[in-house]
């Protein structure tokens, strides 16, 4: 099967290149008595987190707002507090990508998104940082994916998308991008492997 040549690859922040302790956001619903699963669906799945991932809000608003919907700023200052794990074979994934073509990264992150990359030695590692919180807007908005495109310089169909959330891959793909709906780093590679990049040092 023939593919549109490849020009550049975007990758998402969290569930990609880094990884949150899910146990350790289960254990803090079991310690403050929350619902399983509320923690992230509180934080996340409405205005509050919006305005966090769109730089409307700092964390200290997001702890104090969080706070007041889980009935404990404990437990939201403690998911606030989390820090993620950077995968390192990620990492070299996007710096052998970059041998061949630019690599960029899309996040809803948040006004303090680049201090922790800085933290985690992730500053210098991608050639373009896209972050929502700087942009006031998120994905999936097809907004985010064209200013994205934009400022690569490529069309839709020669740029790749990898988000570990559907919704987010589903809207790259709404505006002709090519996207991977990421559940594993060796499947990734497979993918890329199958549009025609090189990605044999990953494997070594």
């Amino acid at each position: 099967m023939e593919h549109t040549e490849i020009r550049a690859v975007v990758f998402d922040l969290d569930g990609v290149v880094r990884h949150y302790d899910r146990d350790h956001e289960a254990d803090i619903e079991v310690r403050f008595g929350l619902e399983p699963g509320s923690l992230l669906r509180e934080a996340f799945g409405g205005d509050i987190g919006d305005d966090l991932m769109c730089g409307r809000i700092d964390h200290a608003e997001f702890v104090v707002r969080l706070g007041a919907v889980l009935g404990s700023v404990d437990a939201a200052q403690e998911l606030a507090d989390m820090r993620a794990e950077v995968d390192p074979d990620a990492v070299r994934l996007v710096q052998h990508l970059q041998t061949q073509l630019p690599v960029a990264l899309l996040t809803n992150g948040s006004r303090r998104t680049r201090v922790e990359l800085e933290e985690q030695g992730l500053a210098g590692v991608f050639d373009h940082v896209f972050n929502a919180a700087e942009l006031g807007v998120a994905k999936p908005s097809p907004r985010i994916y064209r200013h994205v495109l934009e400022v690569l310089g490529v069309g839709a169909p020669m740029a790749v998308f990898v988000d570990d959330h559907l919704p987010n891959v589903e809207g790259a793909r709404a505006v002709g991008m090519v996207g991977h709906h990421y559940r594993g780093l060796d499947e990734l590679v497979g993918f890329l492997d199958g549009l025609g990049l090189d990605v044999a040092p990953r494997l070594d």
